[in-house]
């Protein structure tokens, strides 16, 4: 089951957000930035609905996301953070993956393949 938790301060940003790119037929969709040791990071993109896109409906708004990433990481918390002098939408997956391609040791590329035994 998809979970999304959204604050207040995140419902009002993508609302404001929304107003804009809807008119241009483009619709908020989570993606995958990238993964590293630190593990996986997500950005919202305002743009055309993908194939293997699923649509999401939580607090009023409809998020378009991969079914991958839904299968992966089971939900996403969206809440609004500082970034130097501007805020920006936080994307916090439910369940966190490490997967890397990078070739460090690292403690949590160990974690995850604990996880995975379970």
């Amino acid at each position: 089951m998809m979970q999304i938790d959204i604050t207040d301060q995140a419902r009002a940003y993508l609302n404001k957000k929304m107003d804009f790119f809807l008119a241009r037929a483009r619709v908020p969709r989570i993606v995958l930035a990238e993964r590293s040791c630190s593990g996986a990071n997500f950005r919202l993109f305002f743009e055309a609905a993908h194939e293997d896109d699923q649509m999401v409906e939580t607090a009023g708004l409809q998020l378009y996301i991969p079914q991958g990433l839904i299968d992966e990481f089971s939900g996403f918390s969206l809440d609004m953070e500082q970034f130097f002098l501007n805020r920006r939408l936080k994307i916090t997956p439910i369940k966190q993956s490490f997967r890397c391609g990078c070739s460090a040791k690292c403690p949590n590329a160990v974690l995850e393949a604990a996880n995975k035994d379970k």
